[in-house]
């Protein structure tokens, strides 16, 4: 069923042909428009260990991949990057599997997880599922944030991937403009070494 979601995903829109193309770096531009607000920050877990059990179920982290002790440091360092870097945060969601929710709470020091981040493909992998998937996607990333803010997603890459045809790797984040049409625009994809980069250049 995991291969059918995989299937589906290659399936979308020419985003997976375009996603080379997409800026890997905060711009002097992207950083403006990002203290500005109006943006919506999405992120992919950050470093994992072990493996979900089959009945996983989302509340219960006894039974899930967790965050690593290296992928709680990443994501408290990244955090800080955005402090020092003086992006406003607004609405912090995750999804309700532990190692987002703990992303998200390590990244901001606060998240509000929702079942709508959540990625049923890992169970059933069915066309509705996918469809799920999708719509709930696009509904949080066209929601403009609050005035002088961004928004801030945490969950599974694959809830992207279905959505746009390519990937995060752990710790990435999509940096995306929700439009007035409740659509969205991808600006960039940036790693830890990119916010990193974007602070010693004196931005």
């Amino acid at each position: 069923m995991r291969r059918l979601c995989l299937a589906l995903s290659l399936l979308l829109s020419p985003a997976a042909a375009q996603s080379g193309g997409i800026p890997q770096e905060v711009s002097p531009a992207l950083l403006s428009q990002l203290r500005a607000g109006g943006l919506v920050l999405y992120f992919r877990h950050f470093g994992t260990e072990g493996a979900d059990t089959p009945n996983v179920t989302p509340g219960d982290c006894t039974a899930q991949r967790l965050l690593s002790t290296q992928g709680r440091a990443e994501a408290r360092a990244v955090g800080s990057l955005l402090r020092e870097l003086r992006l406003p945060l607004g609405t912090v969601l995750s999804g309700e599997y532990c190692r987002n929710r703990d992303s998200a709470a390590l990244l901001a020091g606060r998240v509000t997880p929702t079942p709508a981040l959540n990625n049923p493909c890992f169970r059933s992998g069915t066309g509705a599922d996918r469809g799920r998937v999708v719509a709930n996607l696009r509904a949080l990333l066209g929601t403009p944030p609050r005035a002088g803010t961004n928004t801030l997603i945490v969950t599974h890459e694959q809830n992207l991937r279905l959505t746009t045809g390519w990937m995060l790797a752990e710790g990435e984040a999509a940096v995306l403009r929700p439009r007035p049409d409740g659509s969205f625009t991808v600006l960039a994809r940036v790693t830890r070494a990119g916010w990193q980069a974007a602070l010693q250049s004196g931005r």
